[in-house]
């Protein structure tokens, strides 16, 4: 669909331009309507484009709005921790994820999750992911063995946090973090290593 300027004839957006106005578009109606009244179809008529361009890119609803939400808030592995101990890393860590949920609003998060199957299977890998890279920096320090993690304790913070999230209808509190930190994550993690 063409896009209409003073300055002169209708010009066609391609590429990032294009991509850029419609998580624009996207992350302007979340904000407007909550997740729950957001549609593919409003997003296309406040970009000026069709269904059918964004279906292009995204395959449905939580896809686009997980991307949105990403283009707006950045990701985890853009800022992932390093203090200089496991301790501080991992706390600070899950500080910053109950720190998105508050950026995105309770009402995506939660919603989101009701869509979890939709989102990307990359983008549910970086919450483990970036605790590995956590675990990885501690052992080059020396504060942990080399014996394997398992993946089910690496997606535990983030999966306890969306618990909690959605049990409270709220952030976390920072006991509720410090205390799958403290007491659970990290002993998991250094049983495990230790084995």
């Amino acid at each position: 669909m063409e896009k209409k300027t003073d300055a002169g004839p209708a010009r066609r957006r391609r590429g990032h331009a294009l991509d850029d106005a419609l998580l624009k578009a996207a992350w302007e109606q979340l904000q407007r309507t909550g997740y729950a009244a957001f549609t593919i179809d409003a997003v296309a008529r406040a970009a000026g484009t069709s269904r059918a361009v964004i279906y292009r890119r995204w395959p449905g609803r939580a896809a686009l709005v997980h991307a949105a939400v990403r283009a707006h808030t950045g990701t985890v592995i853009e800022d992932v921790p390093d203090t200089g101990s496991l301790a501080d890393d991992v706390l600070a860590l899950v500080h910053r994820l109950a720190e998105r949920i508050d950026q995105i609003g309770i009402d995506v998060a939660t919603g989101l999750l009701s869509e979890l199957e939709e989102i990307p299977d990359d983008a549910k890998a970086v919450v483990p992911g970036v605790f590995q890279q956590v675990i990885d920096r501690a052992r080059v320090r020396g504060e942990l063995g080399d014996s394997p993690i398992p993946d089910a304790v690496l997606s535990m913070p983030g999966a306890l946090i969306r618990y909690s999230m959605i049990a409270e209808r709220a952030t976390p509190s920072d006991r509720v973090l410090e205390d799958i930190a403290n007491q659970l994550f990290l002993p998991l993690v250094r049983y495990h290593a230790a084995l």
